[in-house]
C-alpha cells in the first residue's frame, strides 16, 4: 500500500501557504492600525512560521504519509514564491540574513507540521 510522492498536493500546499499567509497579514495590519502594537520582523516571521505549519499540516493529513517530505516540499515552494514576488515587485534586492532567517523558519515549520500531519492522521 505504498503511495507515491503527488507533486500536485505540494503545489496545492505552496498556494495554501501563500493564501494562508495573506489573510495573516490582513490580521497583522488590522491589529498594527488599531491598536498600540509596533511593527517588528518577528511578526512577519510568525505569518511565514504559521501559514507554513498550517498548510503543511493539512497537506500531509491528507496524504497520510511521507510528512517531511510534503513539509519540505511546501516550505522549499514557498519561500521559491516569495523570493519570486519580492524579486518582481521590489526595488531594492533582499538582505541575505533576512532570507536566510525566514528559510530556517520555514524549512521547520514546513517539517513539524508535515510530521504533526502525518502523526494526526494516525
Amino acid at each position: 500500500m505504498s503511495k507515491s510522492f503527488q507533486l500536485n498536493l505540494v503545489i496545492k500546499g505552496v498556494f495554501l501557504a501563500a493564501a494562508i499567509a495573506v489573510f495573516l497579514a490582513v490580521i497583522l495590519s488590522i491589529l498594527l492600525t488599531f491598536t498600540p502594537l509596533e511593527e517588528s520582523t518577528l511578526a512577519y516571521n510568525i505569518v511565514i512560521g504559521v501559514s507554513v505549519l498550517i498548510a503543511s499540516f493539512l497537506t500531509t493529513y491528507k496524504a497520510g504519509m511521507k510528512g517531511i517530505y510534503y513539509g519540505l516540499g511546501i516550505s522549499i515552494g514557498f519561500m521559491a514564491l516569495l523570493l519570486i514576488l519580492f524579486t518582481i515587485f521590489s526595488p531594492t534586492s533582499p538582505l541575505l540574513l533576512k532570507v536566510g532567517e525566514k528559510i530556517i523558519i520555514s524549512l521547520v515549520a514546513g517539517s513539524l507540521g508535515g510530521i504533526l500531519g502525518v502523526v494526526v492522521h494516525g
